[in-house]
């Protein structure tokens, strides 16, 4: 897709972070966006936040509700018409710890929002996508951390591996479609996801939180907006895999070289064809 004007995009997770960030960039481009958010205090503030109210749709949505997901796709289509871009990008951090100790009803939590919000979006919209004919564009938002092993994000890692997974099935099935599927998969990026505890409203809080992962983090924190900006330029090149940090290629070597070791021990000699 290298024209985005006129088009419709529908965002979820959108009043803060990422999405919010993906809403501004889409708005600048002449997309009309609707914004699907659990947190209705954050919709609220969306028409002081913007600077194109006339253009967005706030949407109080569990991703979690198929229905909900439904009736959702439907007012869009009411209020904007045919939906062009979906962003499938709320997601929750879960609980940190060794798998084998985590409670039960944490897991679930963590994979209904992450991966089955994922799941839901792309059953709702690809069929409407597919039934319009003017060809469109799927966004997953999964992470580094689903696709190379970080100890203690066992339920948050294991519900991006599989929004990974399931996109690279997807961007693959839909090939022929017209219909292209991006994985943005980034490593840190400044958003509430990292300070959960705190308030939208503590702005020195904030503040000071984000100085200190600032001198810890360096380059490999990025902001919002700049991630937004390479989610246009992966829809407008129709990549695959969008990435945010060039540090993502050494923690996808040292996963793959350790699979490539291990097929050497029990296959010795594999490397070269035999």
């Amino acid at each position: 897709m290298k024209d985005f004007q006129g088009k419709v995009a529908f965002i979820t997770g959108g009043a803060s972070g990422i999405g919010l960030s993906m809403a501004k960039a889409f708005l600048k481009e002449g997309v009309q966006v609707a914004i699907a958010d659990i947190r209705k205090d954050r919709l609220v503030k969306l028409e002081a936040v913007l600077k194109n109210p006339v253009n967005v749709l706030p949407i109080e949505l569990d991703v979690c509700d198929r229905i909900a997901m439904e009736r959702a796709a439907d007012k869009v289509e009411r209020t904007f018409g045919k939906v062009h871009i979906v962003c499938n990008n709320a997601g929750i951090g879960g609980i940190r710890g060794k798998i084998h100790e985590i409670e039960p009803e944490a897991w679930k939590n963590v994979l209904d929002v992450n991966l089955g919000g994922v799941f839901n979006g792309i059953q709702v919209f690809v069929p409407r996508i597919k039934r319009h004919g003017e060809g469109g564009h799927i966004i997953n938002t999964s992470s580094m951390t689903g696709i190379t092993p970080i100890t203690g994000s066992g339920p948050y890692g294991a519900s991006k591996a599989a929004v990974a997974v399931i996109t690279e099935i997807l961007h693959d099935e839909l090939a022929d479609e017209g219909i292209g599927v991006s994985l943005l998969a980034p490593w840190i990026v400044n958003t509430s996801i990292f300070h959960p505890d705190l308030a939208d409203d503590d702005v020195e809080g904030i503040k000071k939180r984000n100085k200190a992962m600032r001198e810890y983090l360096g380059e490999s924190l990025t902001e919002p907006d700049t991630v937004a900006e390479m989610v246009l330029n992966g829809i407008r090149n129709n990549e695959l895999y969008i990435f945010n940090d060039k540090v993502c290629r050494n923690m996808l070597e040292k996963r793959i070289s350790r699979m490539y070791e291990a097929i050497d021990r029990q296959f010795p000699g594999s490397q070269s064809g035999i």
